[in-house]
């Protein structure tokens, strides 16, 4: 829970404040508006519509959790193949003159460097300075692979294999940089949160009969939906929460570079 930010705090008071606010208005509505003489003279309602609500709702929660799901799979993916890249460059300045192959692994070493301390913590406390912080290094290293493959005596194996991984380590870097500040959106919830209230609204009307059981199963039923909620929100992003990728791969990767004090 190390990243718990601002934000958690402030969404944390939202759902409160929503929850507390629901239950008053739905135990108002239910109880003492001009319509609930309406409610309580009508036929009971059968349990079973509960259903419809519960299910829809659920629905919306599946959705969301799969989508937060496929976004850790692909951070974790895009961290592999990051690393991959990392480590190829490597291998590739070890093939290359003392002086390219040198200047290449300085490159990858300035550029993985930013992107652990300065990049990432960046994307953990969704600050957007995390978009271009790493830029500079890593356009200084695309140059630097760009130079030594398009040398006139270079081999078309080295020139192609060094090519493709740079192209490789941008697209990643782009993909991590989407997954930590595109994917924290809040399109879907509109539609979680007219559908909790729905339900919690089905929930007070099989009450109807019993005011205090009423509040009491629309209390509950607000903590677990709020529960619910808060667990999806605090794990939407990939990079911060309670389960959080971890540059790991990236560090050791980064351990593997060889810099010279010649």
């Amino acid at each position: 829970m190390e990243n718990f930010i601002i934000q958690d705090f402030q969404f944390i008071a939202i759902m409160v404040a929503l929850a507390a606010c629901s239950v008053f208005a739905i135990t108002w509505f239910l109880e003492k508006s001009p319509l609930s003489n309406w409610f309580k003279n009508s036929e009971g309602i059968a349990v079973s519509f509960i259903t419809v609500p519960a299910f829809l709702f659920g629905l919306s929660i599946s959705t969301l959790s799969s989508s937060i799901w496929d976004s850790h799979v692909s951070a974790n993916s895009s961290l592999v193949n990051e690393s991959t890249a990392v480590r190829t460059l490597t291998s590739i300045a070890s093939t290359l003159p003392p002086l390219d192959g040198k200047s290449l692994n300085l490159a990858t070493k300035n550029y993985v460097s930013t992107v652990l301390n300065k990049e990432w913590p960046a994307m953990k406390s969704e600050n957007p300075i995390g978009k271009t912080v790493a830029l500079a290094e890593f356009e200084n290293l695309n140059n630097v692979a760009n130079t030594i493959a398009m040398q006139i005596n270079q081999r078309s194996s080295i020139e192609g294999h060094l090519l493709s991984t740079i192209d490789i380590l941008r697209h990643e870097r782009l993909q991590r940089l989407s997954l930590a500040y595109d994917s924290t959106n809040f399109s879907r919830w509109p539609s979680v949160f007219v559908l909790s209230f729905l339900l919690m609204m089905t929930v007070g009307l099989l009450q109807l009969k019993s005011p205090r059981a009423m509040r009491i199963t629309l209390i509950m039923g607000a903590l677990c939906i709020s529960s619910t909620m808060l667990f999806l929100y605090l794990n939407i992003s990939p990079y911060r929460g309670m389960n959080p990728i971890n540059p790991q791969s990236l560090e050791e990767s980064l351990k593997l570079i060889p810099i010279s004090n010649d």
